[in-house]
């Protein structure tokens, strides 16, 4: 009898509830790829150099370079681990260590590309 039941629920069943509901498709919005910074030669002086100058490296954007400025304006970096323990630089000065300095001249420019 248990048998019987259990025929009659699945046949009468329809084949689209067996199968789970397949989520409306969603588009997603992707951002626009962003083209790379080119890469630079040179050091740059982060006691001295411009905003523009600043986010001229990677990793380097408009927020980091304003923070970089109002930082040094009250006091100017002693160092380049003291520009790391600023909040979100430890990991963008430990990629960009060889290209910041705190005394000196900035001779920071875009790296020669070689022929297509």
């Amino acid at each position: 009898m248990q048998l019987a039941l259990l025929l009659g629920l699945l046949a009468s069943a329809s084949p689209a509830a067996a199968q789970p509901e397949a989520p409306p498709e969603v588009q997603s919005v992707r951002p626009r790829p962003r083209p790379g910074k080119p890469k630079v030669v040179g050091v740059l002086n982060v006691n001295r150099a411009s905003e523009a100058e600043l986010r001229l490296l990677p990793g380097i954007g408009r927020g980091r370079a304003q923070a970089i400025v109002e930082r040094r304006s009250k006091r100017p970096f002693s160092s380049i681990a003291e520009l790391a323990r600023m909040k979100g630089m430890k990991g963008v000065v430990q990629k960009l260590r060889v290209h910041l300095v705190v005394e000196g001249d900035t001779t920071l420019r875009p790296a020669p590309t070689g022929p297509n």
